[in-house]
């Protein structure tokens, strides 16, 4: 068996071409989330095509982070990115849910004739 002893450029190559090809299996499972979502009868297709969007924002953020993080030169610079990104989604978040709250009132006083 023969040793493999790659250096961190060729691991960096590596996970990049790897990640390349998650992010390319993410947006075809995406856009046949999509047709789905497209052809559905059902009325909550509206909202589901919005959750569908904020489920892929969030992925392609995690696909950003993994990026930076096969960059990194230490270990100081890698909590850094982290910290970023956490500090990122959790606005991030607080957003959808805030939208998506709002979403859910309106849709509920649609439902039931009453104005909220």
């Amino acid at each position: 068996m023969a040793d493999f002893n790659p250096s961190a450029e060729t691991i960096r190559t590596m996970l990049g071409e790897t990640l390349g090809r998650l992010r390319k299996a993410n947006a075809e499972y995406f856009d046949l989330l999509e047709k789905g979502l497209s052809s559905s009868p059902l009325s909550i297709s509206g909202q589901a095509k919005e959750i569908c969007a904020r489920m892929q924002h969030n992925v392609s953020a995690t696909f950003d982070l993994g990026e930076k993080l096969i960059q990194v030169q230490d270990v100081q610079e890698a909590l850094k990115i982290q910290s970023d990104f956490f500090q990122d989604q959790m606005r991030t978040l607080t957003d959808q849910a805030k939208t998506m709250g709002e979403s859910a009132m309106k849709a509920a006083s649609a439902m039931f004739g009453t104005k909220i």
